[in-house]
């Protein structure tokens, strides 16, 4: 059995994203059915299959084909919303949950996984833009406790953490058996403390989870609350989010999509709001593929932030990424588009913008059950963000 939801509509709006791939994995959790066998055709609405004939389909068939042969390889739950000047697409297709069966829909809450990453960075520049930092100041001078949890081969800038350049080993490659958490900021930076750096501040770019645990750290510290609370206050509230917020936080999510994976030996597992993503700096952010949107169509137009700082964020310029976010190329407009993907087990998330906020795309998948590896690039995440942009080149 299958369940879908689609449409089109023409509005306005502002701002549009890019995206690169960054993965995470983690323990299991709780066991949960196993997948139907048969599926039907697609369910449409009349109003949203009439309208979907009135969309362009250049842009339209890349989405639907790449939905299509994601839930085909087995994903129980693919949600994708575009926006351009041609109009706005939604496609909602799959399940919430194996268990219960209920549809999945377009605002269903949904782990983002190193999108999180983008809310820390921002946090970050605002304490740039308060005159509290300087992104060329050593974090040590923060926090002068950091060298006893871990050995760095010298002064760490905050702008090499939030760019991936600080040649701090990753956590997720640790030799350490992670588990299911959850974890403190100080546990993970401490769990690379026997790893060596592959360089110090301005070393060549290495994607390192571990980066935002310690500017996690010295967020707290500034602001005096933890990161959540941060991300909240800074992130959400000035856009009036609703179903954005940190996991763990209460009240928790209504509306939870539910990605599986599968144990080496074939169990099938839950991993819906696992205890390892309270609280994290890299992982541990909730929301929906419209709210995915409106953030960063912010973020890009200079609600969040200032555009000067937004720009800082881009840079470094002709590199994949920047501060907190990545950058692909624009073929529309010769120029780049701006965002982030994150991966975490049973879930991947993107949100891509054009630099002139012209065009955006935000997807959320359930991916199919796997034994996921632990790694980067992951050849799924890859192909999200190739259908990403792929589509906003055919939206111009």
């Amino acid at each position: 059995m299958r369940a879908a939801v689609h449409g089109f509509s023409s509005s306005g709006f502002a701002v549009a994203v890019a995206a690169a791939a960054l993965v995470a994995s983690l323990a299991g959790c709780t066991s949960a059915p196993d997948p139907p066998d048969q599926q039907s055709p697609t369910v449409q609405s009349t109003t949203a299959a009439s309208a979907t004939a009135r969309a362009p389909r250049a842009f339209v068939g890349v989405l639907e084909k790449y939905s299509a042969e994601t839930r085909a390889r087995g994903a129980t739950a693919v949600i994708i919303q575009l926006k351009s000047r041609l109009g706005e697409w939604s496609s909602a297709e799959g399940f919430r949950s194996l268990e219960t069966q209920e549809p999945v829909q377009l605002t269903d809450q949904t782990h983002i996984g190193d999108i999180t990453t983008t809310m820390v960075a921002v946090s970050v520049m605002k304490l740039v833009e308060e005159g509290k930092v300087q992104l060329d100041d050593p974090i040590q001078q923060y926090l002068p406790d950091f060298e006893n949890i871990i050995k760095p081969p010298g002064p760490i800038t905050i702008r090499s953490l939030l760019s991936h350049r600080s040649g701090m080993p990753d956590y997720w490659v640790s030799p350490i058996h992670i588990g299911d958490g959850p974890f403190t900021h100080e546990q993970r930076v401490s769990f690379v403390a026997g790893m060596p750096w592959t360089g110090g501040s301005g070393s060549l770019y290495g994607y390192s989870a571990t980066n935002y645990s310690a500017l996690a750290l010295l967020v707290e510290k500034l602001q005096g609350k933890d990161i959540g609370a941060v991300i909240h206050d800074d992130n959400v509230v000035p856009l009036a989010l609703q179903d954005t917020l940190m996991t763990g936080d209460e009240p928790g999510p209504q509306r939870m999509l539910h990605g599986y994976t599968r144990t080496e030996t074939g169990e099938l597992e839950d991993q819906a709001l696992v205890p390892f993503h309270n609280g994290s700096p890299d992982t541990g952010m909730i929301s929906t593929v419209p709210e995915l949107n409106t953030y960063f169509a912010a973020l890009q137009k200079g609600t969040l932030l200032t555009l000067q700082s937004v720009q800082e964020m881009h840079h470094p310029k002709y590199e994949t990424f920047g501060l907190g976010l990545v950058r692909q190329y624009d073929e529309c407009s010769n120029n780049d588009y701006f965002g982030h993907i994150g991966v975490v087990r049973g879930y991947a998330a993107l949100a891509l913008i054009s630099a002139d906020g012209s065009r955006q795309v935000a997807m959320a998948v359930a991916r199919e059950p796997a034994p996921d590896p632990v790694g980067f690039e992951d050849w799924r995440s890859l192909e999200m963000a190739e259908a990403a942009v792929n589509a906003l080149n055919l939206a111009c």
